[in-house]
């Protein structure tokens, strides 16, 4: 395969590029809160570059110094409370903890863009979406799946979502016994299935 598209099969369904995502995303009633986020990015897709610009193919910051100049744009709103970076032959793993006044301050950094994240409010209710993945816009070949297979097979998806208050609705994932915890999980062999987009919903 060549490395054009390959890239396209990786970065075209995975929002983030990223083959292993971690993520604990807690709201406040007020609408701050904080995400935990880790992701595990493989050696492969680290150092390849974008076939269209020649930049790097992984939109989410790889160095504490990539961190801090995103979250400057937010003038405050988001902050950078915790960052460590580890890698071995296989992957570079990258743990971060942000605390943000307001979810709206969080979508707006660079690095969460393409995630679509939404919060709105309504009669005291809330609703909350954030997209996933993207369908790809041409089918992916049984041998482009079987590539992915073979080098992302082993990468998971988790997402995480905590709400002051139980949930009334949700598209995706499973409720904790006081509906107040959504668990969404998946893998990046799903994903490049997807014939559609992959929306996380809920209201409470």
């Amino acid at each position: 395969m060549k490395k054009a598209g390959f890239l396209c099969i990786v970065a075209a369904v995975l929002l983030s590029s990223c083959v292993g995502v971690g993520s604990r995303l807690t709201i406040h009633q007020d609408g701050s809160g904080t995400l935990a986020l880790t992701y595990r990015v493989s050696q492969l897709v680290v150092n390849l570059g974008n076939p269209v610009d020649g930049k790097g193919v992984i939109p989410l910051p790889l160095t504490k110094a990539d961190f801090e100049r995103s979250v400057a744009s937010s003038q405050g709103m988001v902050r950078l409370t915790s960052f460590d970076r580890s890698e071995d032959q296989k992957d570079v793993t990258i743990r971060v903890e942000l605390a943000f006044d307001s979810l709206e301050a969080l979508a707006k950094l660079d690095a969460f863009q393409s995630a679509q994240i939404r919060l709105s409010s309504d009669g005291g209710g809330h609703s909350f979406s954030q997209l996933i993945a993207k369908a790809p816009r041409e089918p992916i070949t049984e041998d482009s799946l079987r590539m992915v297979d073979a080098f992302f097979g082993d990468y998971d998806l988790a997402f995480t979502i905590e709400v002051p208050q139980p949930v009334k609705t949700n598209t995706l994932g499973t409720l904790s016994q006081d509906r107040r915890v959504l668990t969404y999980k998946t893998s990046v062999k799903d994903l490049v299935r997807t014939k559609s987009d992959v929306v996380l919903s809920m209201s409470w």
